[in-house]
């Protein structure tokens, strides 16, 4: 039996940094955050699909986008596992082995 699934997630970047909400009209701390999407198959082989910075209140959630390559070079390391990240790549490398070695086996020597 296989599983497919989807999800989202938002992780805490950073530390918080007090601003103006236009939302809340009050000075708030807001969380550098990062918000991704991703699809599964059989909960081993991931792929992100809609992945964004953001800053927002935490009280109402509103914010602004940061941007992606500025965000990412200051963290240093992107903060989505691996198995989400690459698990994909590694799904169509194992389908590729797999069909190779089944064409060796049915060539023959």
């Amino acid at each position: 039996m296989f599983m497919v699934g989807q999800g989202e997630r938002v992780l805490a970047i950073g530390p918080h940094e007090d601003h103006h909400c236009p939302r809340c009209d009050e000075v708030r701390p807001f969380e550098p955050q990062l918000r991704y999407k991703f699809g599964e198959f059989d909960l081993l082989f991931g792929f992100v699909y809609d992945k964004r910075y953001q800053l927002a209140c935490t009280q109402c959630n509103h914010g602004w986008l940061l941007d992606t390559r500025l965000t990412e070079r200051e963290l240093g390391r992107i903060p989505i596992p691996l198995r989400l990240r690459f698990g994909f790549v590694v799904l169509l490398v194992l389908v590729a082995g797999l069909g190779a070695a089944a064409y060796a086996i049915k060539a023959g020597p």
